[in-house]
């Protein structure tokens, strides 16, 4: 009889005790269960559950040796906080692409669902209100 690992409420033979998605063993490393009770590690969990960038549509999670990550959501959507950038459209307009997190441009400005910066919103308002303007 060897040692008996006990968790989730059952117990399992230590080398039996592994990730659902990798099947590494998970015998003295930290786990999480899915809502199916699942055992997942906690990087292949993040992979499958974490919410997408909608830029990069890469998870957002921790980086490796990090718990917890920063995730910005503008106009019900998801970005990693490299990502969350004033958007470069097809438009007549060209946006800068800085970054909103920081900086002079700092802050979500959208407009015609498209997070921009300050700048770039005040530049494509006055361009859509002259345009307003000379159709009439």
């Amino acid at each position: 009889m060897e040692r008996i690992l006990r968790a989730t409420g059952k117990a399992y033979h230590p080398q039996c005790f592994t990730c659902v998605v990798c099947h590494r063993s998970l015998d003295g490393i930290p786990f999480t269960v899915d809502a199916s009770n699942h055992i997942h590690c906690i990087e292949d969990f993040h992979k499958k559950f974490a919410p997408r960038c909608s830029v990069c549509t890469e998870p957002i999670m921790p980086a490796p040796g990090q718990e917890e990550t920063v995730r910005i959501v503008a106009l019900d959507r998801d970005f990693h906080v490299q990502c969350y950038r004033c958007e470069v459209s097809q438009s007549p307009w060209e946006d800068c692409g800085c970054l909103l997190s920081e900086g002079d441009n700092q802050g979500c400005y959208p407009l015609d669902g498209h997070v921009l910066c300050k700048t770039c919103n005040t530049s494509r308002i006055q361009a859509l209100t002259a345009k307003a303007t000379t159709d009439l």
